[in-house]
C-alpha cells in the first residue's frame, strides 16, 4: 500500500473502500445507509422504475418544494433526498430471476447488505442471508424487521408508529389533564410525535455494522444482524420495567413532569407558541432558581415556605407551575434559557422547524449541510440534516444528493459487474432496468393554506427564506 501523506490522512473517510447494497425502503435502514455514505462507503440503492414497487419516499411522501411535486416528482421528495443522500441508484425488477442473479453478482463484490422486508419476502426471492452468504461468505447483512426472524410474530408486518404499543412506549406516554384534585394523568396511552423507533433502529444498525466490520477484520468472517425493531424500542423503557420488577409498581403517565424533580416541565414564553423547558434537580438548583424569579417584581411568592423542601415542591406542583408559567410568559425563550443556564439550571428553548433552521448554535456547528441538486430536479441548493457527531481525524460531510432514478445503471452494470453493452441493453429490453417510471402519476397535494384550515399544519410562514 502506498504511504499516505499527513494531509491525505484527513481527506480519507473511515469507510473508504466499503461497498453497501441497500435494498431497504422508507426510513430506518435508508437513513443508516445515508450515514454509511457520509462515512465514505459506496452505497448502491437498489431502486425500481416500476412505480407500484417504488420506495414511497420517492413518490408520495414529500415534502415537495413549494408544495409542488412537478413533472419529475420522483426526483423531488425532501424525505427521499434526506434518507438517500450520497448513494448511487441501480434499478432492478427483483421479481425476475435474471435481476436476482444480477443482484447476487453485485453482492459478491460488496461488503454489506441492508434490507427491511418481512422474512418471507427475501426467502421467496432467494435473497435471504443463507443464499447471499453462499456467494459472499464474509458478508455483513442487516435484516431489519418489526419482530425479528424468529418467534410467533416474526412474519407480521410493522412500522414504527404501530410498534410503539408493542414495546411498551405507549403505556408510559401521556399528558396530564384537569381533575377534581388538580392535574392528573390521562386515561389514554399516547404515542410519540414522530416514529422514534425508526431512529433507534437506524443508530442500532450502525453500531452493529461497525462491530461486525471489526469482527470481520479480526476473523475474516461475516455476520448476520437480525434487528427486531420492537426489541430496540424496549431498550429505552428500562426504568419503568425495573420499577415493576423490583416493586410491582406501574409507572404513571405524568406528561412533562418528573417523579422527583419540581419544577420540571415545559412552560410558555413571550410570543405565539413559544416555549421553554427547564428542570430543577435539587435544593442547590432550587436556591438559584428561586433567587432568579424572586429578583423580578411580582414573583416573590416563589420563596413561600411550602416550596422550600423537595417534597413540598412535588406536592404543590400545580401552584408552582402556575408561578413559573407566569414568569416565563414575560420573557423570550432564549432569554429564559440564558438566565437560567447562567444560574446553573438546565433549560432550553422548544425549537420549531423555523427555530431549528435559524438557531445560531446549529449554524455554528454546521449541522445543516448544503447540497446542490441536478438541474433537472429543479431543487437547486438545499440544506439537509447531517450527523450528531464530528470526527477529529476525518472531515465528514454529505458528499452528494440522492441519485436520479437509475443514474448509475451503466456504471454499476458495466464498469463494476463487467456486463457488455448488449447485456445491459437486454436488461432494459426486458424492462428489468430503467430510468423513467413505469405507471403511476404525480401525487395530488392539498394547498398549504387548506392544510392550516384542516389542522394538518400549524401555520404557513410565507416570509421564511432558505439560506
Amino acid at each position: 500500500m502506498t504511504a499516505l501523506k499527513n494531509g491525505e490522512i484527513f481527506k480519507r473517510r473511515p469507510l473508504d473502500g466499503i461497498r453497501v447494497v441497500d435494498l431497504s425502503r422508507v426510513f430506518a435502514m435508508p437513513f443508516a445507509g445515508a450515514n454509511l455514505a457520509d462515512f465514505g462507503a459506496q452505497v448502491i440503492k437498489i431502486d425500481t422504475h416500476h412505480t407500484q414497487f417504488m420506495d414511497t419516499t420517492r413518490t408520495i411522501m414529500g415534502p415537495f418544494p413549494d408544495n409542488e411535486p412537478g413533472q419529475a416528482y420522483w426526483e423531488r421528495s425532501g424525505t427521499f433526498h434526506t434518507l438517500n443522500r450520497g448513494k448511487a441508484s441501480l434499478t432492478l425488477d427483483l421479481r425476475s430471476e435474471v435481476a436476482q442473479e444480477v443482484l447476487k453478482d453485485l453482492v459478491r463484490v460488496s461488503d454489506i447488505v441492508l434490507e427491511n422486508f418481512t422474512p418471507r419476502v427475501m426467502a421467496r426471492f432467494g435473497l435471504d442471508y443463507a443464499s447471499l452468504r453462499a456467494v459472499k461468505p464474509d458478508l455483513i447483512m442487516v435484516s431489519n424487521t418489526g419482530y425479528g426472524h424468529s418467534g410467533p410474530w416474526s412474519n407480521f408486518g410493522a412500522m414504527a408508529s404501530a410498534l410503539e404499543p408493542t414495546h411498551g412506549t405507549g403505556a408510559f406516554m401521556g399528558y396530564l389533564q384537569d381533575g377534581p384534585d388538580g392535574l392528573a394523568p390521562e386515561d389514554v396511552p399516547n404515542k410519540m410525535g414522530n416514529s422514534y423507533t425508526d431512529f433507534l433502529a437506524s443508530w442500532t444498525a450502525l453500531t452493529a455494522i461497525m462491530a461486525s466490520l471489526i469482527y470481520r477484520a479480526r476473523t475474516g468472517r461475516g455476520n448476520w444482524i437480525d434487528l427486531a425493531m420492537y426489541q430496540v424500542g424496549v431498550t429505552y423503557a428500562g426504568e419503568g420495567l425495573l420499577d415493576y420488577a423490583f416493586n410491582g409498581r406501574r409507572t404513571k403517565r405524568m406528561g412533562n413532569r418528573h417523579q422527583s424533580m419540581a419544577p420540571h416541565g415545559c412552560y410558555p414564553c413571550e410570543g405565539e407558541d413559544q416555549w421553554v423547558t427547564l428542570a430543577v434537580r435539587d435544593d442547590t438548583d432550587w436556591l438559584a432558581f428561586s433567587q432568579v424569579l424572586g429578583a423580578d417584581q411580582g414573583f416573590e411568592e416563589i420563596n413561600d415556605e411550602q416550596f422550600s423542601e423537595p417534597l413540598g415542591r412535588l406536592a404543590n406542583q400545580d401552584q408552582l407551575d402556575d408561578i413559573v408559567s407566569r414568569w416565563t410568559s414575560t420573557k423570550g425563550q432564549y432569554q429564559v434559557m440564558e438566565v437560567l443556564q447562567k444560574a446553573g439550571i438546565p433549560a432550553g428553548p422548544v425549537l420549531n422547524a423555523r427555530g431549528l433552521l435559524a438557531d445560531p448554535h446549529f449554524s455554528a456547528r454546521g449541522y445543516f449541510e448544503p447540497v446542490e441538486h441536478p438541474t433537472e430536479t429543479g431543487l437547486g441548493r438545499r440544506e439537509y440534516i447531517s450527523r450528531g457527531w464530528r470526527l477529529s481525524k476525518n472531515d465528514l460531510s454529505i458528499t452528494k444528493p440522492a441519485a436520479l432514478l437509475g443514474e448509475q445503471n451503466d456504471l454499476v452494470l458495466g464498469q463494476l459487474l463487467g456486463l457488455n453493452q448488449e447485456a445491459v441493453q437486454s436488461l432494459e429490453d426486458q424492462d428489468l432496468i430503467g430510468k423513467s417510471p413505469v405507471g403511476g402519476r404525480s401525487p395530488a397535494t392539498v394547498p398549504l393554506e387548506r392544510q392550516v384550515e384542516l389542522g394538518w399544519t400549524v401555520e404557513r410562514d410565507r416570509n421564511f427564506k432558505p439560506r
